[in-house]
């Protein structure tokens, strides 16, 4: 089979363009694509737990670690132990992040309004059904490839 036939492909293609035109916008504002998706997950006044964070945005703790050192430092969020469970570590945004998310959720809607103006509603409605359908499937089958 052709390598650009296959599903695989053309989502790993797709979602290589869409990663490329957020990461221009977020090197506009000095800040990573990985950063975008902390913030747009944050909230100003819930605090997240760290723990929840990495699995949630499908990154590695390691890189998460590294991001959130930086905003830590960019003064865009906040860590604080929780008062109830002192082993836990909550994210907070700072006004500043919440501005930072604010641009961040700008540009996100921005981009499916374009979607939703070029793809119809009902062919918006099938890819989803799609995709999610191809996530749950990776999700819960793992693959015994011939040796």
């Amino acid at each position: 089979m052709e390598k650009k036939k296959t599903l695989c492909y053309h989502v790993k293609a797709s979602w290589h363009s869409i990663s490329r035109m957020y990461n221009s916008y977020a090197s506009e504002h000095h800040v990573t694509i990985s950063t975008a998706y902390v913030l747009l997950y944050l909230d100003l006044e819930i605090g997240v737990p760290s723990t929840q964070i990495a699995p949630q945005l499908g990154m590695e703790p390691r890189s998460l670690t590294r991001v959130l050192k930086s905003l830590e430092e960019k003064k865009v969020i906040l860590k604080k132990v929780d008062k109830v469970d002192k082993r836990q570590v909550l994210i907070y945004l700072t006004p500043e992040g919440k501005e930072q998310q604010r641009k961040a959720k700008k540009i996100v809607k921005s981009f499916n309004q374009l979607l939703e103006e070029n793809i119809p509603s009902e062919d918006r409605e099938t890819f989803l059904r799609v995709l999610m359908t191809i996530n749950e499937i990776a999700e819960n089958n793992h693959l015994n490839p011939p040796r």
